[in-house]
């Protein structure tokens, strides 16, 4: 992986399991569940693509 990506595999972490383990240790010993945290704002993907559009004209043409 390294080879294709410069990324060693020790580096990578998955998220979603850890959080899994977290909750499923706290049902095993009777702990309590942390709620999940609040989503931030949805990005308009539309104009954020259009802004990067006209930045690279602005670019081309200046």
């Amino acid at each position: 992986m390294r080879e294709c990506t410069g990324v060693e595999g020790g580096q990578l972490r998955d998220e979603y399991r850890h959080a899994l383990e977290q909750l499923v240790e706290a049902k095993v010993t009777g702990g309590e569940l942390a709620a999940p945290p609040e989503p931030g704002p949805a990005v308009d993907l539309m104009a954020a693509l259009e802004e990067s559009v006209r930045a690279a004209r602005a670019r081309q043409s200046g």
